[in-house]
């Protein structure tokens, strides 16, 4: 019985050691800022792409302070991204599904790693709430 137990505690602090920010997330390197009425959003997948329907480039998820860090990048870059963006968060809100495609979403950023941080300001309307507001 005894054995069985300290199996567990393993299985358990494993499981648990997997919970929460990933040790390996990065928190520098080039990045971009995505805002939504001038305030960061969080839990954003930004996706570049050398073309309108080409593959991924690289790829990387907006933190709490709209921060979206890019680990591989393209070398050499392109002179232009076209960007798509996927909601990867449930904080009850959806982005327009224009925004998922690079071809759609009319998003372009300049090469990170010779820039300053350029920020993706979502424009009124792209953000929707998942449930309908009340009216007072």
């Amino acid at each position: 019985m005894m054995k069985h137990s300290v199996y567990l505690c393993m299985l358990l602090n494993v499981v648990f050691a997997g919970c929460g920010e990933s040790p390996t997330s990065v928190v520098s390197g080039p990045s971009v800022m995505v805002t939504y009425e001038s305030r960061p959003l969080a839990d954003v997948q930004v996706t570049l792409h050398a073309t309108e329907t080409g593959p991924a480039l690289a790829q990387a998820v907006s933190a709490s302070d709209g921060r979206a860090y890019f680990q591989n990048m393209p070398l050499p870059e392109p002179s232009e991204y076209l960007v798509s963006l996927q909601s990867l968060g449930d904080g009850g809100w959806i982005l327009d599904p224009k925004y998922a495609q690079a071809a759609k979403s009319r998003l372009r950023l300049q090469p990170l790693t010779d820039s300053e941080l350029q920020t993706i300001e979502l424009p009124r309307g792209a953000v929707s709430a998942l449930t309908p507001s009340r009216r007072r």
